[in-house]
């Protein structure tokens, strides 16, 4: 699979590292890390989403993506401790993909220095679950490092 193939064009411009099949896909910012670890060796990519793929977009969107060859897209926000915003930044940058690049199975992350209750999660939390298939690997939220297998 060539990097045409497989980069949509919308994401030509947004790639941090890859196409490639590295064992982990590491996406960090301000000591906030996920990490992807790509056992069955699929060949991805990282995006950079608030500052290239988005730039046009006024309101605020998620940091970072991962974008796989079985049409994963991994939408990770790391944020420090307003989960509320991080929830926010998810719906927009989620709704944008799915005008904007197509259908894909998206994944929404959050990882921030501090979660709230799982009964206090705010309003945008339950809206952006909405907009995401009903099973529990849509959303994962973590405090400082999340790690997964993608």
């Amino acid at each position: 699979m060539s990097k045409d193939d497989l980069v949509p064009n919308l994401l030509q411009n947004s790639i941090i590292a890859g196409p490639d099949s590295r064992k982990l896909f590491v996406l960090e910012e301000k000591s906030k890390k996920w990490i992807g670890k790509n056992i069955t060796q699929k060949i991805g990519f990282t995006f950079q989403i608030d500052k290239d793929f988005m730039n046009d977009i006024e309101s605020k969107k998620c940091d970072k993506g991962l974008f796989l060859e079985n049409n994963d897209v991994y939408l990770v926000e790391l944020k420090g401790v307003d989960f509320n915003t991080a929830c926010k930044q998810l719906l927009v940058t989620l709704d944008f993909c799915k005008q904007n690049l197509g259908s894909y199975n998206y994944f929404c992350r959050v990882v921030a220095k501090e979660l709230p209750s799982k009964n206090n999660y705010p309003t945008s939390y339950r809206q952006l679950l909405a907009k995401l298939p009903k099973n529990n690997k849509c959303f994962y939220a973590k405090s400082n490092v999340l790690e997964e297998e993608v």
